[in-house]
């Protein structure tokens, strides 16, 4: 026992010096039909066998299995249609669990392209030879593909996961164009698109005190790649030469989550209360590169921003949030009805530097230009969750419901500018100057506004190792719009995401 309350204390200490972030583990990866309609308070084993904290709740003799289908997709995937597979197994005493969800390769960009000669020679080409000829590049991403394995041992688990919608293309000497615009040869073109997220999470499986307790932590590292640059045989429209960036905008965006995994304060009458901490570290930071000219050749530097050719060319930044989640949560149940709630209290603090950045067309070096700004922000967004399930048939037809309401935000800001010219900071100028601006929801940052939202599901249990999970179309997804209807096109009877699991 004193080496359980030493174990807490050290990672209580941990949680209290590094701070905690609500990512409710493994929400990130998916959510079954049952879960989503209601709102996280009833997951199924479909939900736990994938996740380090609760795959020990998942009873199976030989392997578990599960398949599910989504004609939506959720907001990550666009509205497309995915698929959704999982299985879990026991080796001796090590727990596997393995998932995929995603869409393989649809829509994935072709970038087609022909073969072809040219009596006329295209620029920086010669004639009579046979070039790769494209008319466009695309890599705007749209496959999405996520897939994560758990090992469980020693009643702890830990699960690698893998997310990307990243596309890339990287070709020597091509052609680009058509007979409208004309055609030019790159000795190289490289352009990319999208993310690669992998991410390392541990959990204890097993509450380290009689009233709960089962801490997390896991580590997000997000690479958001969206940058484009090449090279043209010979000299471009412009007259330079060289390896020219057209558009340089990647940041890297490390996130660390701690939770302390709940703690039951209350236990009676069959009422259970709990409460929970969450926090998330979370980072965005710039490495990048711009060109610039010098003697008709393009040079290429570094710059802790971003870079496009169009618009406001440099701007250095860095983004820093810490979100800090206490939430109350209970549970009551008697006979056919249970009820559970959630009540979170977002804490959110960002800090974020913007400065635009112009180039010395001399040197090639940077130098500030314009308001440099500092913003440091605090919002606070309760958020309820509700859920019912309701047995119409005790151990084969079970009702799910659930709804959440999110209050406007209280949205807290300042923002100190500073003007400079020429890299020279001007104190007078009417743009140096410290702005409060304060709101509750409001137009100041996206995602806000009240959303009030409500679903209905059910689960059906043909023995105890096959079920079926179904989210009915009864739902006002888009959080305030749209009438709730029942038996209307895409009610009761329409089933946006449907789950088979097996278990032996």
């Amino acid at each position: 026992m004193k080496k359980k309350i030493f174990t807490l204390a050290i990672l209580l200490s941990i949680i209290a010096a590094a701070g905690m972030r609500a990512q409710n583990l493994p929400g990130s990866i998916w959510t079954s039909p049952q879960s989503t309609t209601t709102e996280g308070r009833y997951r199924s084993n479909a939900d736990n066998f994938i996740r380090p904290d609760q795959y020990t709740g998942v009873r199976f003799d030989k392997w578990f299995g599960m398949v599910a289908f989504n004609d939506r997709g959720g907001e990550e995937f666009g509205g497309q249609a995915i698929a959704t597979a999982g299985f879990a197994t026991k080796v001796k005493s090590v727990y596997i669990g393995a998932f995929y969800s995603g869409n393989f390769w649809f829509s994935s960009q072709a970038n087609n392209y022909s073969e072809r000669q040219f009596t006329t020679a295209p620029d920086g080409g010669v004639t009579g030879k046979t070039y790769d000829v494209y008319s466009a590049i695309d890599t705007s991403p749209k496959p999405i593909n996520n897939a994560a394995l758990l090992i469980g041992v020693a009643d702890m688990g830990f699960r690698l996961t893998y997310r990307t919608n990243h596309q890339f293309f990287n070709k020597d000497d091509i052609v680009i164009g058509n007979n409208a615009t004309g055609f030019q040869l790159y000795k190289n073109f490289r352009s990319e698109e999208g993310y690669i997220a992998p991410q390392i999470a541990w959990a204890m499986a097993k509450d380290l005190t009689k009233n709960g307790i089962r801490p997390y932590a896991a580590l997000d590292l997000v690479f958001d790649r969206n940058a484009r640059k090449s090279e043209t045989a010979g000299a471009d429209a412009s007259g330079n030469s060289g390896e020219r960036i057209e558009n340089s905008e990647n940041h890297f965006d490390p996130a660390l989550s701690l939770g302390l995994g709940g703690y039951t304060f209350y236990d009676k009458n069959s009422f259970r209360g709990s409460f929970d901490l969450d926090y998330v570290l979370s980072l965005n930071i710039y490495d990048n590169e711009y060109s610039h000219v010098q003697n008709n050749q393009y040079k290429t530097e570094k710059i802790k921003g971003t870079f496009r050719v169009s618009g406001v060319a440099c701007t250095e930044q860095f983004f820093v949030s810490n979100l800090l989640t206490p939430s109350l949560s209970g549970s009551w149940s008697r006979e056919k009805l249970a009820l559970r709630f959630k009540l979170n209290f977002p804490l959110l603090l960002t800090f974020e530097e913007k400065s635009p950045m112009d180039i010395n067309t001399s040197t090639g070096k940077l130098f500030r230009e314009g308001a440099s700004e500092v913003h440091n922000a605090f919002s606070f967004r309760p958020d309820l969750r509700l859920a019912l399930q309701y047995k119409i048939i005790p151990d084969r037809l079970t009702l799910n419901t659930g709804a959440r309401i999110q209050t406007t935000a209280i949205y807290l800001k300042t923002v100190d500018s500073t003007y400079y010219i020429n890299g020279n900071k001007m104190d007078n100028h009417e743009q140096t100057r410290k702005v409060h601006d304060n709101s509750f929801g409001g137009n100041q940052q996206s995602g806000t506004s009240f959303v009030s939202r409500f679903h209905i599901g059910a689960a059906f249990n043909f023995t105890e190792n096959a079920w079926v999970e179904a989210a009915t179309g009864v739902t006002n997804a888009f959080g305030n719009e749209g009438a709730i209807e029942i038996f209307a096109e895409g009610g009761l009877f329409s089933f946006g995401s449907i789950l088979v699991a097996l278990k032996f």
